[in-house]
């Protein structure tokens, strides 16, 4: 039963990670094309006034939404309505798989609809 277990976390985890990194990648690509290539410091100076607070690859999915792609809505703009509640959805999934707490089969599947809608809408609107 334990193997079976670990297997479906194990999967569960992977969706997270390439979700969140994905998510990473995208925030600073639209970050570099709406800013620049200094885009961490000058964004903040512009906007907020102040530097940046909390180093970038250090920040965990549901601050990605908050810092960057609420804040800076204009690198952001037309992303859709669904694109933000499947993130909702993911985030207490993540502490779960955070702190090894077993996936029901219905938040298995609320994670994997978001992480193919989010990856759909993140493929859209970034250039391989």
């Amino acid at each position: 039963m334990l193997v079976s277990e670990v297997n479906y976390m194990k999967e569960a985890y992977g969706m997270l990670y390439t979700l969140e990194n994905s998510l990473r990648i995208f925030v600073r690509q639209k970050m570099m094309e709406e800013y620049g290539v200094n885009w961490f410091h000058v964004a903040p100076r512009l906007e907020l006034r102040r530097g940046p607070r909390k180093d970038f690859e250090s920040l965990c999915l549901h601050e990605l939404e908050s810092v960057y792609i609420r804040t800076y809505e204009s690198a952001f703009y037309k992303l859709p309505l669904e694109f933000f509640m499947r993130l909702r959805d993911v985030y207490p999934l993540r502490n779960k798989i955070a702190h090894s707490f077993l996936l029901s089969e219905e938040e298995f599947s609320t994670l994997f609809q978001a992480y193919h809608f989010i990856l759909s809408v993140i493929k859209e609107r970034v250039p391989t």
